[in-house]
């Protein structure tokens, strides 16, 4: 059995956000990089993630519990709360310690790193807890996870003090929009038990699905005007984004049957993973002047 803590902050799941991130990273890190700071600026996204994770859990108890892991990262009727392993007093205060470590390291690094941290630790308790609990409202679970996208991006960026481009900010978060879709409906039937008016279930699967075809086709207009950037990780990125967006939200809208989407959880964690894993070698290859 997974440690309880393990199944409490979901590093699996950490994935989704480790892309922009390693993206940022990737482009932003250059030689004159302080090497302290790049360790600081990875802790202080794994202090972040698991911050978010455990209010996610904490405010989930009563949809958790008719989940059957399909489509997730992990079965999720298993977290530590629901099984009684772990209390809700208990996540609080270790919430609270990761909180405080992902401002403290983000504070290390410098004034712009640490507000950005700060951000996205306000999206991940606004996102999750009440009064706002914005994950059950319509939209507000798609917004919250891509402004957060954008964020976690502009830190990686900011680690070599690489200035943001406009176009490239609302190319990763379109794209965070259209890739944070399929994730709603693959919780519908859940959050739908649990009475959560999410967007997938306000809008029904079908409706919201197709809601990736505009939102591809955007994306990718921004992504071909980061394409015409002389920088060739631009152009990679901007030809991996397209043709991943293309094939994502076509099988995104074929997997969907009646009303339940049978899209396994490896179309996202496995070329997340790959591309995220590319980019920081990128950057650190990068750093030492390869």
């Amino acid at each position: 059995m997974i440690s309880k803590y393990i199944r409490l902050i979901r590093p699996i799941a950490w994935i989704t956000f480790f892309l922009p991130f390693s993206v940022g990273f990737g482009l932003g890190v250059n030689q004159n990089s302080n090497p302290i700071h790049m360790i600081f600026a990875f802790l202080a996204f794994v202090f972040w993630m698991s911050f978010c994770f455990i209010l996610n859990a904490l405010s989930d108890k009563n949809v958790d519990e008719y989940h059957n892991g399909r489509s997730k990262d992990m079965n999720l009727i298993f977290q530590p709360l629901l099984t009684g392993e772990i209390t809700s007093k208990t996540a609080i205060n270790i919430s609270i310690i990761f909180l405080l470590l992902s401002l403290i390291f983000g504070w290390l690094i410098n004034v712009q790193f640490f507000l950005l941290i700060l951000i996205i630790d306000i999206i991940g308790y606004i996102y999750s807890m009440p009064p706002l609990r914005l994950k059950s409202k319509p939209l507000g679970d798609i917004l919250c996870n891509a402004f957060a996208a954008v964020n976690i991006f502009s830190a990686g960026l900011n680690i070599g003090g690489e200035n943001m481009n406009i176009f490239l900010v609302i190319s990763i978060f379109l794209m965070a929009t259209v890739f944070y879709i399929p994730t709603v409906v693959t919780d519908y039937e859940f959050d739908k038990k649990a009475g959560l008016k999410t967007s997938a279930v306000f809008f029904g699967p079908k409706k919201i699905l197709s809601s990736m075809y505009p939102l591809t086709i955007l994306s990718i207009i921004f992504w071909l005007s980061i394409f015409m950037s002389p920088k060739i990780e631009l152009k990679v990125l901007s030809i991996l984004c397209i043709i991943y967006s293309i094939i994502f939200t076509l099988a995104s809208n074929l997997k969907l049957k009646k009303d339940r989407l049978y899209l396994h959880e490896n179309w996202i964690l496995i070329p997340f993973l790959f591309i995220s894993f590319g980019f920081i070698i990128y950057g650190f290859l990068k750093f030492i002047g390869m």
